[in-house]
């Protein structure tokens, strides 16, 4: 074909970024395409400022705060470290304690015994034995009332007199309410110590020993009450303490033996 030149066109390079046709860098340092993530990912230029990088068209200085010419929180050490030879003192300037030399010997060095376990240890426990309970006053089935452990008697006067040594007890003493009898702490005693003795026979062991548990603790109301020799009473303690000393006693006396 005459008069035909033939001509290669380069390919047409194709449009990206969603429809805009201007040249994107692939690391922007600057520019419009330099988001806020990018930015604070990019690496400085050089690892300190330049001296003209800081504005010094003011003159450096300031008035100190303190009339010692620097500010409060300033170090006052000084720049230099003290040398360790200073710190130590002079010869002539201490006394030291001449050195004795002890005796080969260890007798005269005193140890110091490790403290002994004073808890008991668990067979120690008297757990075969029953629970002492307390006496309780029932209705229908149920527990209504605790019965105190000393019964306490309210009137003019103490009339309680012991049926062995007839003197009248002093503090607590022991009631039978079967034959309205009392006995002192002194000659329950002596009862007690006399059963045990081996001269007692078995079968007279066990009468005074049932004659001698229906002596319940008793005590006359003087240690709450002052009557005065009339039938009215002043309470000397508050309600309080008297529940709390019932509350204690109810418990202890579960314990107690007549012996003691």
């Amino acid at each position: 074909m005459e008069g035909f030149e033939y001509v290669v066109n380069p390919p047409v390079v194709p449009k990206v970024a969603f429809g805009t046709t201007m040249d994107r860098e692939v690391m922007p340092v600057s520019g419009p395409f330099l988001n806020s993530f990018m930015r604070s990912n990019l690496p400085e230029g050089r690892e300190q400022p330049s001296p003209l990088d800081y504005d010094c068209s003011k003159p450096i200085g300031f008035k100190y705060p303190s009339n010692a010419g620097f500010s409060a929180l300033a170090n006052k050490t000084p720049r230099l470290p003290i040398e360790p030879e200073k710190i130590v003192p002079p010869m002539g300037a201490y006394e030291a304690t001449p050195w004795i030399l002890r005796a080969g010997y260890t007798f005269d060095k005193y140890v110091v015994p490790e403290p002994k376990w004073v808890t008991p240890g668990a067979s120690t426990y008297s757990t075969h034995n029953k629970y002492p309970y307390w006496k309780m006053e029932t209705a229908f089935g149920t527990r209504r009332i605790i019965w105190p452990a000393v019964a306490v008697f309210c009137g003019p006067t103490n009339v309680a007199q012991c049926l062995v040594c007839r003197e009248r007890p002093k503090g607590d003493y022991f009631h039978c309410f079967a034959t309205d009898k009392d006995m002192c702490r002194k000659c329950m005693r002596e009862e007690m110590s006399a059963i045990k003795h081996c001269s007692v026979s078995v079968v007279e062991r066990y009468r005074k020993r049932q004659y001698i548990k229906q002596f319940v603790p008793a005590r006359y109301c003087r240690f709450f009450h002052n009557h005065n020799g009339t039938t009215a009473a002043t309470e000397s303690t508050s309600r309080r303490e008297l529940r709390a000393k019932i509350r204690v006693e109810n418990y202890l006396y579960r314990f107690a033996s007549k012996e003691e």
